[in-house]
């Protein structure tokens, strides 16, 4: 599969095919909060998707590294039904 590169401002742009965003599960109406690590290897241009981070690795990073509890450190919301905090 072949495409260009375009002048975009001070930088340079290239199209990424819709068939390749599908296969990278990318929405092709929806580009928020993607991003992608580039490298060049050996002369080839390498473009990694980064994962989206799950809530543990966000919590983790929330931390610190410090201990927390989760019973305390965490605001779950209000109770809804006969639950006991």
């Amino acid at each position: 599969m072949n495409t260009n590169l375009s002048k975009w401002g001070n930088s340079a742009a290239i199209r990424i095919p819709k068939a390749i965003l599908d296969e990278l599960k990318i929405d092709s109406n929806n580009f928020e909060n993607i991003s992608f690590d580039i490298d060049v290897e050996e002369g080839k241009l390498i473009l990694k998707k980064k994962q989206e981070k799950t809530k543990f690795e966000l919590l983790a990073e929330k931390s610190k590294g410090e201990k927390i509890n989760p019973k305390e450190d965490i605001n779950w919301g209000k109770p809804i039904g006969k639950e006991v905090w």
